[in-house]
């Protein structure tokens, strides 16, 4: 009996925790993300990349490839000279995660969509849409 009332514990206990752990993983990505927009590592944030990532830029431009995504996204961050990034909303729904942000410049603010998936126990972005 003693047995069996640990193992219910356990139960609940792990019920209860198992929320607020995703709820951690979660804001530990969009902060790693904010971050690096913030700090314009597009290095640190390639690092999120799937294999096929899709970018969509506000002029209608799209880019598929990895390191392609990486060179695109590097350059409009030069060009508009993003001063940094603000997490609106999140969420997360079975394997797949979202954060939507605005992206700030000095001559305007983005709108910014990130898609992430579950591969393999990690979330990675696989597309990316700044209007």
């Amino acid at each position: 009996m003693r047995h069996l009332n640990r193992f219910f514990m356990l139960v609940c206990v792990s019920i209860f925790l198992t929320p607020s752990c995703q709820a951690q993983t979660s804001d530990n990505l969009s902060k790693t993300i904010s971050n690096a927009f913030n700090t314009q590592n597009v290095e640190m944030l390639s690092g999120l990349f799937t294999d096929d990532v899709e970018l969509t830029l506000p002029d209608g431009n799209s880019s598929e490839n990895r390191n392609a995504v990486k060179t695109v996204l590097s350059g409009f961050i030069n060009q508009k000279h993003v001063s940094g990034f603000e997490v609106l909303h999140q969420g997360e729904r079975g394997n797949r995660m979202f954060i939507i942000g605005k992206l700030i410049s000095p001559s305007a603010s983005y709108r910014i969509n990130v898609f992430l998936k579950n591969d393999s126990g990690n979330f990675r972005i696989y597309q990316l849409k700044i209007e």
